[in-house]
């Protein structure tokens, strides 16, 4: 491979980190790891499945519909289909991932902001800055990859290094293995990554093809599809290997820790005992950039749903970027753990049809065998009827 095109992957798959990476990427994994102590292995094998394998199958689909996500969500049929996109980008959008950024990015820097600073200042000025790159979002993908994302890694790295030398011995819980691994799964759909993977598979995907035009042969799409993959495999290696090391921080120190301590204030508690004053900035950092780095696509791609599908006409991008900015400024409204409350029983109940769904396309693409709905459908009804009852 030249260096153009190594430089190309690695940028895309750094970017597909950074687009994943975000609030929940932190706080869950940090959560469970405090949760489950010394039964954090299996714990961490769970999210690993929930929170990177399955992503990485939705990834690998999305590909195999050259990052056509109606056409994906097609196959269960037109209505189904549009209203599986209407959810997942609501999901992704104005009612889950962006408020969630917002809440979490401002109970984290609010200790080194004057006091005078509201959520609703801190979220008019943080939607602003977001506003400014979508606006240019032809340049997210290599911005994302090159200048953010290896601050990010920089930042964590300081403080899962400290972390890991000479670590206390995690606290002891009650958890059978087992039930280690099932709170782990849980987890990983509370990042919301799988659902994410259908939708950023598209953006970085153009990526590849802004120096090929539209690619016509065989040939290309094939080298295409590589490239791709090489990127989700990157992108799913650098995921792995920081719900390692946040879920193993995370069992180490939680319980030497304040007991009152918010969800969304464990990683700066954790900078704190490690690294001090300073280190707690480090952290608030880090965050602060996971935050923005996952924002940026996030309202790009809302917006760009909003002014394609639901508005009318073209109104510009001003227009659908307001609605998308807005009613994500309303719903941060509910706090880090309000919103995942709201978030939890589509979750539980919309992801095994995802993954059912997934497979479902891919065997369509490799064998070209026309698979059949109803395999979709009974799953929706059993992790309905699992949830409920």
């Amino acid at each position: 491979m030249s260096l153009k095109k190594s430089s190309s992957v690695m940028a895309a798959g750094l970017a597909l980190f950074s687009m994943f990476f975000g609030a929940g990427d932190l706080i869950w994994p940090l959560i469970l790891g405090g949760n489950a102590g010394d039964k954090n292995f299996f714990a961490m094998l769970g999210l690993l499945v929930t929170g990177v394998s399955l992503p990485l199958l939705g990834l690998i689909a999305m590909m195999m519909f050259r990052g056509d996500y109606r056409q994906f969500f097609g196959q269960t049929g037109k209505w189904p289909g549009l209203i599986l996109v209407f959810i997942i980008q609501a999901i992704l959008g104005p009612i889950g991932s962006i408020p969630r950024l917002i809440t979490l990015s401002f109970a984290t820097l609010k200790p080194y902001m004057p006091g005078n600073v509201t959520l609703f200042t801190f979220s008019i000025l943080s939607s602003l800055l977001v506003l400014g790159f979508t606006l240019r979002k032809n340049k997210v993908i290599n911005f994302l990859g090159l200048v953010l994302t290896p601050l990010l890694l920089l930042c964590l790295g300081c403080i899962l290094v400290v972390g890991f030398i000479n670590p206390p011995e995690a606290h002891l819980v009650t958890w059978a293995p087992v039930e280690a691994f099932n709170q782990g799964l849980h987890v990983g759909y509370n990042t919301l990554d799988l659902i994410a993977a259908f939708i950023f598979a598209p953006l970085v995907l153009s990526h590849f093809m802004t120096d090929q035009e539209e690619a016509s042969s065989g040939e290309k799409r094939h080298e295409i599809f590589n490239k791709m993959l090489k990127a989700s495999l990157l992108a799913a290696g650098l995921l792995s290997a920081m719900y390692i090391g946040l879920t193993s921080v995370a069992s180490f120190y939680t319980h030497v820790l304040p007991a009152n301590h918010l969800p969304e204030e464990r990683l700066s508690a954790i900078a704190m005992h490690l690294l001090g004053p300073q280190g707690a900035f480090v952290a608030c950092l880090a965050v602060a950039m996971a935050c923005l780095t996952t924002a940026i696509p996030l309202v790009s791609i809302c917006a760009d749903y909003i002014q394609n599908d639901l508005l009318p006409v073209d109104k510009g991008p001003l227009l659908p970027l307001g609605i998308t900015l807005g009613i994500s400024l309303g719903i941060a409204n509910l706090g880090f753990s309000g919103i995942a409350s709201m978030l939890a029983p589509l979750l539980n109940i919309l992801c095994p049809s995802l993954i059912v769904l997934s497979i479902s396309n891919i065997i369509n693409k490799l064998y070209e065998i026309r698979t059949r709905k109803a395999p979709i459908f009974i799953t929706f009804a059993l992790s309905t009827m699992n949830y409920f009852i």
